[in-house]
């Protein structure tokens, strides 16, 4: 039987700490994630993370170290309902010289810092709250 590869998206995201606070964004299922998108052919995870994160917060930054990788499953998603592959990265502030991206390729969204403390209670994926905590000791 010939082998068939498990091919899915793979989505590089942003975990951003300013003054004890996470950013995060609300997506169309009203849900919080991390900010950050999908990579473009070609481009290395970390390069789509600084370059997503410009396009949603207006934020330059560097993308630190990997933080988590976990395989997310969307049910009611057109190319996610297989699984997307979320790389996490703890990412380092430089300046903000943008603005928000409130309608973007993924439809309407909404951008906030929580205080860390507040985190546990949001409807947000357990792997997210897992990586911030993670994050938050580095």
């Amino acid at each position: 039987m010939a082998y068939t590869p498990y091919l899915i998206p793979v989505s590089a995201k942003g975990i951003v700490i300013e003054d004890g606070k996470v950013w995060l964004r609300k997506n169309e299922r009203n849900e919080w994630e991390l900010p950050g998108g999908k990579i473009d052919p070609g481009e290395q995870p970390r390069e789509a993370v600084v370059r997503e994160l410009q396009e949603e917060l207006g934020f330059e930054l560097e993308a630190r170290d990997i933080i988590s990788a976990h395989l997310y499953t969307i049910q009611k998603s057109e190319d996610e309902s297989q699984g997307v592959l979320v790389v996490s990265y703890l990412c380092d502030l430089k300046s903000k010289n943008g603005e928000f991206e409130i309608v973007g390729e993924a439809g309407h969204a909404e951008f906030n810092a929580f205080p860390l403390e507040q985190i546990a209670p949001l409807n947000m994926p357990d792997f997210y709250k897992e990586a911030i905590q993670k994050a938050s000791h580095f």
